[in-house]
């Protein structure tokens, strides 16, 4: 089993400070403590023999939440830091960008370093930054226009991948028109070099261009990440293109039928696949020496970002019971409520080394039979405001790495 860490890029400062600095995001000297600290997660995840480092792309956080707005570019530098980890913007969102840009962005980064970069792909569901840079409203999964959201995602994903596969190519969608308009650009300059040089049906005999080729080709495609919380069409499609299924926000039962779809989807694709294969489960993973010390800094950690920030977008849906007041979104009262419903749900594995080795056995198996392919932490230390924010840090990743890792190796004969 492969392990991606999937850290949080918030600025790491108490509620005080964060509300004494406000906005605390367009505080330079924050920040920067804040890059560093995340650039050495990256140095010490490729020392330890981590797999894959990711995080996810948002904008306009000007009040100290996830602050990184451009992953790529900043993962150049960290891919020149270290060795051998592959880096994943986990996840781009394509909704709000033109898809041929983004796949030129990630095209060139695969010459840069190669076998380096893995990419996520998603549709987004901030609307304060999604409609501003969409220049739409009504642009956010799983809301008023969340069909018109869907086919927009995935059509921008079936260009991308076009881009990348084919030395040139026309596209006349719903949406993006490649080249523009799809019927062909007229008068093209250059069209006796293109009609020499380029590919074949580039341009026609009056000059008209016809179809665009991006550039570079990828030199090595990257893994496709694709994450599901609840359309079902996610998993069928992810599995039919060969994507990897990232499943978030799920307990045992719901992961291992997400799980047994993809498998069943990619058999009626044609693809004979294991149970787990091609397919990542999103945990949040807290050790301690005792399992009281562990859960406490889960509370700090990832509860205290759920219960008041990702609870607001719906984010907690996936550990409702039946039992539970109707209203939404889910509120259990306080983080310490909803981090033991994270873990009574097996989406928080925590304890000791013991205790989560033992509780690691069953999300390694799908809960069965299987073999799971990746296991994505979502790492919330970094968010953690503390004088001791190196040592929770190096604790956590290199008692998982030392004590955790070697007791689920990859089998890179089955993977990917």
């Amino acid at each position: 089993m492969k392990t991606m860490i999937m850290s949080s890029s918030a600025i790491p400062v108490s509620l005080e400070v964060r509300e004494k600095l406000r906005p605390v995001g367009r505080n330079n000297d924050e920040f920067r403590k804040a890059l560093h600290g995340y650039e050495q997660l990256a140095i010490w995840a490729d020392e330890l023999g981590f797999d894959a480092f990711g995080s996810t792309e948002h904008h306009f956080q000007i009040e100290g939440g996830e602050s990184v707005p451009n992953n790529l570019l900043l993962y150049a530098k960290f891919a020149a830091l270290t060795k051998k980890i592959i880096f994943v913007p986990a996840s781009v969102v394509v909704n709000s960008q033109d898809p041929i840009r983004i796949a030129e962005d990630l095209a060139l980064f695969t010459h840069m370093f190669p076998g380096r970069l893995g990419v996520s792909f998603a549709r987004g569901f901030m609307t304060r930054w999604l409609q501003t840079l969409s220049q739409g409203e009504n642009v956010a999964s799983h809301g008023p226009g969340d069909a018109a959201n869907r086919r927009k995602y995935d059509e921008y994903l079936e260009i991308i991948e076009k881009a990348w596969s084919c030395d040139s190519f026309n596209h006349n969608g719903e949406f993006y028109q490649a080249p523009y308009p799809a019927t062909g650009i007229r008068n093209w300059p250059l069209a006796d070099w293109t009609r020499r040089f380029g590919a074949p049906g580039d341009v026609d005999d009056e000059g008209t261009i016809h179809k665009i080729g991006i550039v570079p080709k990828p030199f090595i495609r990257p893994e496709i990440f694709v994450p599901f919380s609840v359309a079902e069409q996610t998993i069928v499609d992810a599995a039919r293109h060969g994507r990897t299924l990232m499943i978030a926000a799920a307990g045992h039962e719901r992961i291992r039928q997400i799980a047994g779809k993809y498998q069943a989807a990619a058999r009626e694709a044609g693809k004979d696949l294991r149970l787990g294969q091609k397919v990542g489960a999103v945990a949040k993973v807290v050790l301690g020496e005792t399992f009281d010390e562990a859960f406490d800094l889960a509370v700090e950690s990832g509860g205290f970002w759920y219960q008041n920030i990702f609870r607001n977008f719906y984010f907690n849906e996936g550990y409702r019971r039946p039992t539970d007041p109707p209203q939404r979104p889910l509120d259990l009262g306080d983080a310490r409520a909803l981090t033991r419903r994270m873990f009574e749900a097996g989406q928080l594995l925590c304890g000791t080394v013991d205790q989560v080795q033992d509780q690691m056995k069953g999300l390694a198996s799908v809960y069965g039979d299987g073999q799971l392919d990746w296991l994505i932490w979502e790492y919330w230390f970094q968010a953690v405001a503390s004088n001791d924010w190196a040592e929770i840090q190096r604790y956590q990743l290199e008692t998982f790495a030392k004590s955790i890792m070697p007791h689920f190796p990859t089998d890179h004969s089955q993977s990917g």
